[in-house]
């Protein structure tokens, strides 16, 4: 059973939070959201590590699946990813952004590094992250163990980006630290030189004044 307390903390992660997966610490670089209009939502943070590897942790609300209604993922983006259909040894990733716009119907299956995934879901929603407001067409894929997906991500802005993701739990993660809660033990200085200013203009006008 998923702990609530540790769910919670995940949830309410911000930018500048840190915390620590397989003994290695993340920070929190960016948080954003992702809705369609059947009430599919994720949650998104961009965690970095202090080797500048990057992953994204998942939060995923799927009404499709009402027992289990909240998924837990971590991804890594595929850089210059090669997916292949079945019966084909040619890179489909040249034709998928300009297929996946005119709303083509997805690959059944797709096959990455050998292994084979099956499609799940194709939805269309809008993407709220740093940079505003964006429409976001994915193809979602899952091997036959449903432990790891494949997504393809198109942009209006003519980028493409493929991740795989692999199932976590919530107590997978720990010694959740609030950035805010570190700023706010930080030392004063601006408070200091403000006060410093104040007593040297009393001291002036003391001796001079």
């Amino acid at each position: 059973m998923i702990s609530t307390a540790a769910q919670t903390q995940l949830e309410q992660l911000q930018a500048g939070d840190r915390l620590v997966y397989r003994g290695v610490r993340w920070k929190v670089k960016d948080a954003s959201t992702y809705a369609d209009a059947n009430g599919y939502e994720t949650a998104e943070w961009l965690l970095r590590s202090p080797d500048n590897q990057e992953n994204y942790l998942l939060r995923e609300v799927d009404p499709a699946n009402p027992e289990t209604i909240v998924h837990w993922y971590l991804a890594e983006e595929i850089s210059n990813p090669q997916l292949f259909a079945p019966d084909s040894v040619e890179n489909r990733v040249h034709y998928l952004w300009e297929n996946m716009q005119q709303l083509q119907p997805p690959y059944p299956e797709l096959r990455l590094f050998g292994g084979s995934y099956y499609l799940e879901s194709q939805t269309e929603g809008n993407y709220q992250g740093q940079a505003g407001t964006s429409n976001r067409i994915t193809w979602d894929y899952w091997d036959r163990s449903h432990q790891q997906n494949l997504a393809v991500e198109a942009w209006p802005s003519g980028e493409l980006h493929v991740y795989l993701s692999k199932v976590v739990n919530p107590e997978d993660f720990s010694a959740i630290e609030k950035g805010a809660a570190k700023n706010s033990r930080a030392f004063p200085w601006d408070q200091l030189i403000a006060t410093l200013i104040i007593l040297i203009i009393g001291i002036y006008l003391l001796i001079f004044g």
